[in-house]
This record gives C-alpha cells, sequence and structure tokens, in this order.
C-alpha cells in the first residue's frame, strides 16, 4: 500500500509503518473513498461491533499505537478489494472503518461517547433537508439547494477538554464548559444570545480553580491547562475577538475549515495571549467607526463586523456606528445563511441607527428581511413568505428577498413561482450562484428537466472549477 510523505493532519513525517511521528494519525489516503460520519459510527455501534476488540486493542491505547496494528491487520488484504469475495471485503471495510475512526481524534471521541450511549437512541440516517429532501452535509447550518434551516441539535457540539488534534478547532465554549448555541440555527426559538462576561469569567475561574486543586496533573500540564483556560476566557468575553473566534467556529461546523483557518486562529490565540484587556474609550470607538467604514467601501464586510462590533459596545448612542453595523453584518454572507443572532443583531443596529439619527434609508425592507428569515428558522413559513414578500415590495433592488421567496416556493413545490423568483434575483445580478442554484433544484423538483439542465450549465460556466452540468444535477440526487 502506497503512502504520503507528510501527514494530512499535522504535516509531520511519518515513519516506515505509515504512521505520523508527530500526532500518530494515519493518512487519510489509506482509508480510501470511505465514507465516514456519525451514522456510519452509530451503525456499527447499534451492531454491537467493538473496534477495539476488532484491532485487539485496550480502550485506552495511544493512537500510534491503533495506527500501527491496523497497519499490521491491513496488509494481509490487497490494496484493491474489488475482487474479493463477499465475506473478506466485508471484513476488510470493517476494518478501514475501525481503523479510520480509532485514528482519528474527533472521530474516536465521537465513537467513545456513542459506546456509552443507549444503541437504541443513536440516530444513523442521513439527514436530509425537511423542505426540498435534498442530503445535508455534515454540520450544514442551511440546505444547499432550497437554503431551508438544517435540523439541528439545540446545544453546541462539545469536545473532551485537553489538548486538540493539531489540525483542528480549539472548542473555547466547550473547553468552559459553555454553550455556543447562539451559533446553531436550531436554537432560533430559545432566542439564545453569546455568553455574557460575568459568565465566562465564573466558567473560566472554575476550571482554573478545579485544575489548581487537582493532584493528579503534573505541574507542566497544570500550567498548560491554565494557560488554555486564560485564553478562552480573554478570548470569548471580548466581543471583537469572540466575532472572529465565531467565524471561525461556524467554518468548522460546515465543514469548510482549512489549514489557513488554522493559521488565522493561531494568529488570534498570539493576539489574544498579547492583548490589553483594557476596554476601547470614545476616541478609539471612533477610529473603529471608520476603520469599519473603510472595509465596507472595500468590499471587505467580514472585517467590517470586527471592527464595527467593538465600535458599537464603545459608542451605543452613534448612529453612524449602528448603521454601519447593520450593513456589515447583513453583506458579511448571504442572509439566507445568517444565525439568528446575526439577524436579530441586524435588527437591533437598525432600530439603534434610528433612534439616534441615522436611520437607514432601506431600513424597513432590511428589517423585514431578517423578521422574515427568522420567521423561516423558527418553521412558520406563511408569515416568513409575507414578510419576505413585503421587503421585496418595499426594495425591489434586494436581491436576498428574492432568493428567500425563492427557497420558500421551492419548498412548498411552487416550481413556477420559485423560478421567477430566482429570476428576478438573476436580474440584479446574472452572476448570482445561489439563485441559479435554487433553481436548479426548483426545475428538478417540478420535473422541468430541460431547463435544469440549462441553468445546471449556466451555474457550472459560473463556478469556472471543472464542474459539469452532469454533475451539479447528480448532486441533487444523490
Amino acid at each position: 500500500m502506497s503512502s504520503p510523505t507528510s501527514c494530512p493532519s499535522c504535516g509531520g513525517a511519518l515513519d516506515d509503518s505509515g504512521c505520523c511521528t508527530g500526532c500518530g494519525a494515519l493518512s487519510r489516503r489509506y482509508f480510501g473513498n470511505l465514507d465516514l460520519g456519525a451514522p456510519q459510527i452509530a451503525e456499527a455501534v447499534q451492531h454491537g461491533l467493538d473496534f477495539y476488540r476488532l484491532l485487539d486493542l485496550a480502550h485506552d491505547a495511544e493512537q500510534t499505537t491503533i495506527a500501527r496494528r491496523y497497519r499490521r491487520l491491513r496488509v494481509h488484504f490487497p490494496d484493491a478489494i474489488a475482487g474479493l469475495a463477499p465475506e473478506p471485503a466485508r471484513r476488510v471495510r470493517l476494518l478501514e472503518l475501525a481503523g479510520a475512526v480509532l485514528t482519528e481524534p474527533a472521530l474516536r471521541a465521537q465513537y467513545d461517547a456513542m459506546r456509552a450511549t443507549d444503541a437504541a437512541t443513536l440516530d444513523t440516517v442521513v439527514r436530509r433537508c425537511a423542505g426540498c429532501g435534498a442530503p445535508l452535509a455534515a454540520g450544514a447550518m442551511h440546505c444547499r439547494y432550497c437554503a431551508m434551516a438544517a435540523p439541528q441539535l439545540a446545544a453546541a457540539p462539545a469536545v473532551p477538554p485537553g489538548a486538540p488534534a493539531p489540525a483542528e478547532l480549539v472548542d473555547y465554549y466547550a473547553l468552559l464548559g459553555l454553550n455556543a448555541a447562539h451559533l446553531v440555527p436550531a436554537a432560533a426559538s430559545q432566542q439564545n444570545e453569546p455568553p455574557d462576561p460575568d459568565a465566562v469569567d465564573a466558567a473560566a475561574y472554575a476550571r482554573q480553580r478545579t485544575t489548581l486543586l487537582s493532584p493528579a496533573l503534573t505541574n507542566e500540564r497544570r500550567e498548560q491547562d491554565l494557560a488554555q483556560f486564560e485564553i478562552a476566557r480573554r478570548l470569548l468575553r471580548h466581543p471583537n475577538r469572540r466575532s472572529q473566534y465565531d467565524l471561525l467556529w461556524q467554518r468548522f461546523a460546515r465543514g469548510t475549515f482549512s489549514a489557513q483557518h488554522l493559521d488565522a486562529l493561531h494568529a488570534l490565540q498570539e493576539s489574544v495571549a498579547d492583548a490589553d484587556d483594557a476596554p476601547a474609550d470614545a476616541a478609539e470607538g471612533a477610529a473603529l467607526v471608520r476603520q469599519g467604514q473603510g472595509f465596507l467601501r472595500a468590499g471587505l464586510a467580514r472585517e467590517a463586523v470586527v471592527a464595527l462590533r467593538e465600535a458599537v459596545v464603545a459608542l451605543p448612542e452613534s448612529g453612524i456606528a449602528q448603521a454601519a453595523y447593520a450593513r456589515a453584518l447583513l453583506a458579511a454572507d448571504d442572509p439566507i445563511d445568517a444565525t439568528a443572532y446575526t439577524l436579530r443583531s441586524a435588527i437591533g443596529a437598525i432600530a439603534a441607527a434610528a433612534k439616534y439619527g441615522s436611520s437607514l434609508p432601506d431600513a424597513a425592507a432590511l428589517q423585514h428581511l431578517c423578521e422574515g428569515l427568522l420567521a423561516r428558522d423558527e418553521g412558520n413559513a406563511s408569515h416568513a413568505a409575507a414578510l419576505l414578500a413585503r421587503a421585496a415590495q418595499l426594495d425591489p433592488d434586494l436581491a436576498p428577498a428574492w432568493r428567500g421567496l425563492a427557497a420558500l416556493a421551492s419548498a412548498r413545490g411552487a416550481t413556477g413561482d420559485a423560478v421567477q423568483h430566482c429570476r428576478r434575483a438573476l436580474a440584479l445580478d446574472a452572476r448570482d450562484a445561489r439563485a441559479l442554484t435554487l433553481m436548479v433544484g426548483a426545475l428538478l423538483r417540478g420535473r422541468r428537466h430541460d431547463e435544469a439542465r440549462e441553468a445546471a450549465m449556466r451555474l457550472a460556466e459560473l463556478r469556472d472549477d471543472g464542474t459539469t452540468a452532469e454533475r451539479i444535477l447528480r448532486s441533487f440526487a444523490a
């Protein structure tokens, strides 16, 4: 079996057996195209399969030991298993599943948690969109075809405290025992907000106190844990830093966390360690407003959000700051993908801007847009449609309102309305990939296959990444 020259997790060197000398992981290449995720692991647990017993290992075996044991067992079978008889082929697949799960820290933690759970309660069914029935990617917050909110647990995913894997996000919320429910769409009806500074301080100090009093820790491990808790405290209690971290958290939840985002996390950690926690004064707040406005003019809305969020904390009665903040929130990402917390923050900023003399000219349309998307996430489709229609009526150039209406129409099977709304959005921007994607999905649901293929061809040309219309069409039927 061939092997790469470096570890895909941390970039470290691999030894002769194919194990990383740094983090102990196996190359993902060893597992071919094995499709992994919660349903596959849960199915194995429900069937009573014990991966540790399969590899003849103790449950507390080190990752390097597991990786080498897997390699010794796997070399007894050919790389390509297509020609094997059914029974040995099934064993190889099971062996690969066990090896992949137990040598990947996040999957191993998930498997260990499932082993301690009542197997009858585990979900082995791949999630599908409630609106259009399309398969949902792991961690997806909205359906990529009709934009309906994906079913999620109200609680944020937690990871065991301790040193994270080199290529993974550090979940500082879970590290302090806090809940990031403000980032989870299904928590929208609960109106959750980020933990306030007092709650962050209390959680961090409690963890630090427990660590200091623990006799089982070495002095080196104790210092490392205390440093991690302090970074978490200083990061999550500061609006500007937390907003940057939340963007990374959402990337990780959507499965789009890359090496570049890991570099951004490391930079953020370093800035937190060296930062002065003194709150911004009025002069600094005014400078942040100018910086945020500059970012907006340059088309860098996400950077503008970071600066303006801190600006409105320093200058809560500045209508100019509040208006710019509302603009940045709604321009940072497609509003139909925004979390409930972001939408409510935008509504609050719109209202504050009007209160302090800097009302946005399209304030009513933007407020109806945000309220309509909140109603959509709460499952009130008819009220959502009415609010989005009102937003589009007040501002016909508000493309997110047309896309939102198209998604709702597609979900209820109104193909003609969905296509018409998509065309309104495309009339504003012919390169609106989301509108084209919605159109393809709506046309397929309406069995208008020739038109769907034409729209898919336009979308493939727009992507310019080698994707073909056939591949786009197949992805809807996956």
